[in-house]
């Protein structure tokens, strides 16, 4: 896992603890761990803050301090998100969805002396209705970042080897990947539980980037150029969503229309005497599938395009709370670009900070303000004033119009603060307040939304 740690962090997974860790952090307020999993990110391979410590872990900690030596740790976790419409939208209401995560390392070296190499599997489980859809009216932004459609029993997420080279230098994956857990993530991102910010930039999250729970069969090669950078390419099938299918074993290529090819660089630094620890990512990805522009929809002229994405990500410590490792306030900043030809969001923008460790009574407690921004192309916004001028529609009373969208779209901004408290070691309970201007993008089809949430995380 290359990238900054996502979900919650990041963390290039080490072995056994990678998927823990990023499962099990990945909503957690983050106490000593850094997360990736789920939308989330990593740090550089030879980092030592991959490990989600055994103490944390409600019922598996005393398994898997004896498993451990053998190379073998499980880990699981649940995550609740209820968010209600106080204000605005379509209408007030209230929905829940959760999603709870299973999943297996294996450190080969240590059960059979395979030096360097690694398995990790996870799989999900959901349930909930969304809020957005239900009640703010928002097609594009997801109010609860663990809803998701197709809901299965049990999904199948990633299944894949690593191998490790070099010491360590050298980082290689292969099997079923998820891209978003491997590129333009960052570590905090998944702090917040909207997808306005949870995970990557919007506007890069389409199909021949598949994040959380999306994974295909792809190769992800990451190489360490000092203990502060890495450089990580990539190779990796694209396909609509579901990838994998409702249950996430459909695993033939069926539903393959190219392939996707991410590049990125990142710098991890530690500024001055007092050690303000940063995350930079850099990076853009090539889509060879061809996807209908939106003026084809339109005329039926089948015309279509490539996609390019590009994506720049900061998170950088400004202020030092304690000796922990990311324990101090970080501005956040982020920028996803995509191809205005076919993409649903052209540019997204996040611009916030979190403030951790602050309290020294509480020092796991958390505070952080997201501020988005996202603008659709403009061959979208004439597309559905060409539908709106010509009274056409796509026959879904709620969202009439191109992309599922309530109205003509232009741009938006999504607001979201709040404050992670651990209530035990292995329990967090987050309070949300979020704010949608501008709901799905459009102007006078629905108020401003103002929402209350709350999101608890066990880790088993």
């Amino acid at each position: 896992m290359s990238n900054i740690l996502g979900c919650k962090l990041s963390f290039i997974v080490g072995w056994s603890s990678v998927f823990l860790c990023n499962i099990v952090d990945c909503n957690k307020s983050y106490a000593r761990t850094t997360s990736f999993y789920k939308k989330s990110a990593t740090t550089p391979t030879n980092s030592d803050n991959t490990k989600s410590s055994i103490h944390d872990e409600l019922f598996l900690g005393k398994i898997n301090s004896y498993l451990n030596q053998y190379g073998i740790h499980f880990g699981s976790n649940w995550i609740s998100e209820t968010s209600a419409v106080v204000s605005g939208g379509r209408k007030k209401g209230i929905n829940y969805a959760h999603q709870m995560t299973f999943a297996l390392d294996v450190d080969w070296e240590k059960l059979s002396g395979f030096k360097g190499f690694s398995t990790h599997a996870v799989a999900l489980n959901f349930t909930g209705r969304s809020t957005s859809y239900d009640y703010i009216g928002d097609s594009v932004i997801q109010s609860q970042e663990v809803y998701i459609p197709h809901q299965a029993l049990i999904r199948m997420y990633v299944f894949y080897a690593e191998q490790k080279l070099w010491n360590k230098k050298l980082d290689i994956k292969l099997g079923r990947v998820s891209t978003g857990n491997e590129f333009a993530a960052s570590p905090f991102a998944c702090d917040f539980i909207s997808l306005a910010t949870c995970g990557h930039p919007r506007a890069v999250a389409q199909q021949g980037f598949p994040s959380w729970p999306g994974a295909v069969w792809g190769m992800r090669i990451l190489y360490n150029i000092s203990p502060k950078s890495y450089v990580q390419l990539g190779g990796f099938e694209s396909a609509p969503w579901p990838q994998g299918g409702r249950n996430g074993w459909d695993w033939d290529a069926k539903y393959t229309t190219g392939a996707y090819i991410p590049i990125e660089f990142s710098y991890n630094p530690d500024f001055g005497r007092n050690r303000l620890t940063g995350y930079y990512r850099i990076g853009g990805g090539f889509d060879t599938s061809r996807f209908n522009t939106w003026s084809s929809h339109i005329t039926n002229s089948g015309k279509t395009d490539n996609r390019t994405q590009f994506w720049v990500m900061i998170d950088q410590m400004v202020y030092r709370n304690d000796d922990q490792k990311d324990h101090g306030i970080y501005i956040l900043a982020n920028w996803g670009h995509d191809s205005p030809t076919t993409s649903i969001i052209k540019d997204s923008y996040n611009i916030g900070f979190i403030n951790r460790g602050f309290w020294k009574k509480k020092p796991d407690q958390q505070f952080g303000v997201m501020l988005t921004y996202y603008k659709v192309p403009k061959g979208l916004n004439r597309a559905q004033q060409f539908q709106k001028s010509q009274g056409m529609n796509n026959n879904i009373v709620e969202f009439p119009f191109l992309n599922r969208a309530p109205g003509v779209q232009s741009s938006a901004i999504m607001l979201e603060a709040n404050y992670s408290i651990p209530i035990y070691k292995s329990f967090t309970v987050v309070p949300v307040f979020q704010y949608f201007h501008h709901v799905a993008a459009t102007k006078n089809v629905y108020p401003d939304a103002a929402v209350i949430a709350l999101k608890t995380n066990v880790i088993f």
